[in-house]
């Protein structure tokens, strides 16, 4: 066998090919553009704190996200009907789905406060199927403090009827500080 180039007999492709390919996906695999690794911690005024079950935090034990964090993590977009404003409403942010898997929690509950000390526990929503969010833009604008912001936690009640519940209402958390992975 020696001198010989072992190959696999399906692929043709000889066996020091594969070993090489495999190599180099490993050593790239380790790299920040294909790693899992938490986020960075931020470089601006922090908007939001998580804590409680996760497994990525970015500084001590909890994840702390500045605007240009969050808005660097793939966002969505919806508008809708809420019971708290006339007319359609325009919403972007960070699908609650997506924020967990970056903060590396699988918590279907947690405990959401704002910046007047509201607390609401918010349980029972499949986050898989439905694209709640933490919105940080309102009607294509960065949301004030004095517009309820500058985060929110948001739901698309026109597309999920069965969304609009009081509980739901209650749990569209406004000028949210903190999320508290239960």
């Amino acid at each position: 066998m020696a001198g010989k180039n072992l190959a696999l007999p399906i692929l043709g492709i000889p066996l020091n090919v594969i070993v090489l390919l495999l190599s180099c996906l490993f050593i790239l695999g380790s790299g920040t553009a294909f790693s899992s690794d938490s986020l960075p911690a931020p470089s601006g005024e922090v908007m939001l704190k998580i804590r409680g079950a996760l497994s990525k935090p970015n500084v001590g034990d909890e994840v702390q996200l500045d605007r240009a964090l969050l808005e660097s993590l793939p966002s969505i977009q919806y508008s809708t009907h809420t019971p708290w404003a006339e007319g359609l409403q325009s919403f972007t942010g960070v699908r609650l789905s997506v924020l967990l898997d970056h903060v590396g929690s699988t918590s279907t509950s947690f405990k959401a406060i704002g910046l007047d000390d509201y607390k609401f526990t918010v349980t029972d929503i499949d986050w898989g199927k439905y694209p709640v969010m933490v919105a940080y833009r309102h009607n294509g604008e960065s949301i004030s403090v004095r517009k309820l912001g500058p985060l929110r936690i948001m739901f698309p009640f026109d597309e999920y009827p069965e969304l609009l519940t009081h509980k739901n209402e209650s749990s569209a958390v406004w000028q949210l500080l903190e999320i508290d992975l239960l």
